[in-house]
C-alpha cells in the first residue's frame, strides 16, 4: 500500500522540449548573413550587419594604421582598403569600409568565381540553437556545410545579433572581450587592437619553419 500511495505521489520529472531555432524571428537573418559572407557578397550582407559594429571595425583599423611599425607597413594597410591616406580612411562611412575591408581580404585570399558558385549551390546552414541574453541581443549557434569541389567543409558558427527597432542586425562586436576601467584603478597597458571580426576567408597555415641546425659541441683539449 505504501509503496502504491508513494508511486502515486512522487513529482513527475517531464523533459523540456527546446524551442526551434529556426522558429526565432532573427532565423532568417542568420541564414541570409551567413550566405552572403561565403558567397563573398559583401555589400548584400552590409544591409544586415549592425552600423555601430561595423564603425568598431573602422575604429579598430584605423588605430593599427596609426600603430604601423613602418611607413611601408602604413600605406599598404590603407591600400588594402581602397584609399590614398589615413585621413581618406577615416572619413569613409562604417558601411563603405566593411565592404572595402573584406573585399581587400578577398582580394588578397583569391578564390576563383567558379569555386563561389559551387559553394553558392552546395551550402547548407542548421541552426541548432539559441541563446538569449536579453530581448534585445541573442546568439545563435550554426552548422554550415559546403563544398569547394575538392572538398566538404563544415564549420561551427556563433552568430550574434541585436535588435534595431523592429529588425535584428548581426553585430559584429558582441564577442569581443569587452574592458571597462575600474574606479580608482591604474590604467591598463594599451595591447595592439584586434578586429572585432574574424575574417571570413581564413589565410591557409603557413608550415612551421624548420629549426636551425645545432653546431657540433668542440672537440676537447687533451
Amino acid at each position: 500500500m505504501g509503496a502504491a500511495v508513494f508511486s502515486t505521489t512522487a513529482p513527475r520529472v517531464l523533459a523540456q522540449q527546446a524551442a526551434d531555432p529556426e522558429a526565432h524571428p532573427a532565423a532568417k537573418v542568420v541564414h541570409d548573413y551567413l550566405g552572403m559572407i561565403l558567397a563573398r557578397q559583401w555589400k548584400g550582407s552590409s544591409d544586415i550587419v549592425d552600423e555601430s559594429s561595423m564603425k568598431g571595425l573602422q575604429d579598430d583599423y584605423i588605430a593599427r594604421i596609426s600603430r604601423a611599425p613602418t611607413m611601408d607597413d602604413e600605406e599598404s594597410m590603407v591600400r588594402r582598403v581602397g584609399k590614398g591616406s589615413l585621413d581618406e580612411v577615416k572619413a569613409m562611412k562604417p558601411r563603405e569600409f566593411y565592404t572595402a575591408y573584406h573585399e581587400g581580404l578577398q582580394e588578397r585570399y583569391k578564390v576563383d568565381e567558379n569555386i563561389l558558385e559551387i559553394i553558392r549551390k552546395s551550402l547548407t546552414i542548421k541552426l541548432l540553437s539559441v541563446a538569449e541574453e536579453g530581448p534585445k541581443t541573442v546568439h545563435i549557434l550554426v552548422r554550415t556545410k559546403h563544398s569547394n569541389g575538392k572538398v566538404i567543409i563544415e564549420n561551427l558558427e556563433l552568430v550574434s545579433l541585436v535588435k534595431i527597432g523592429d529588425k535584428w542586425k548581426v553585430a559584429l562586436n558582441e564577442q569581443s572581450p569587452k574592458v571597462t576601467p575600474v574606479e580608482g584603478a591604474a590604467p591598463a597597458p594599451k595591447g595592439p587592437a584586434v578586429d572585432p571580426v574574424k575574417p571570413a576567408v581564413k589565410p591557409a597555415a603557413k608550415p612551421a619553419a624548420k629549426p636551425a641546425p645545432k653546431p657540433a659541441p668542440a672537440p676537447k683539449k687533451n
